[in-house]
């Protein structure tokens, strides 16, 4: 009888230990899903910025070739050398947020 119940009771843990193992890989799983799914919206809001940004430096360029274009031959306006600041940082930034 007394063996019986050491038995019993290493049954009894075995299945408890079982199923917290069985438990730990369900956790594991959800976690992982979750993670894999943050990565995919990440990724997605950063294409979506990469774009955006893509379409504002098209239109910054066409902006600033249209102010050159009204410039005369031997000067260009401050406010043209700005645009072009601006469209390098925009382009850097574009460039930098490829590389993540």
């Amino acid at each position: 009888m007394l063996n019986l119940v050491r038995l019993f009771r290493v049954v009894l843990a075995m299945s408890v230990l079982m199923a917290s193992a069985r438990a730990q890989q369900h956790i594991a799983s959800a976690v992982q899903a979750a993670e894999h799914a943050r990565a995919e919206m990440v990724a997605e809001d950063r294409q979506k910025k990469m774009l955006a940004d893509a379409d504002q430096l098209v239109a910054m360029a066409q902006q600033l070739k249209s102010a050159v274009d009204q410039t005369k031959k031997d000067e260009l306006s401050v406010q043209v050398i700005k645009q072009a600041d601006q469209i390098e940082k925009l382009a850097k930034s574009v460039k930098d947020r490829m590389r993540q």
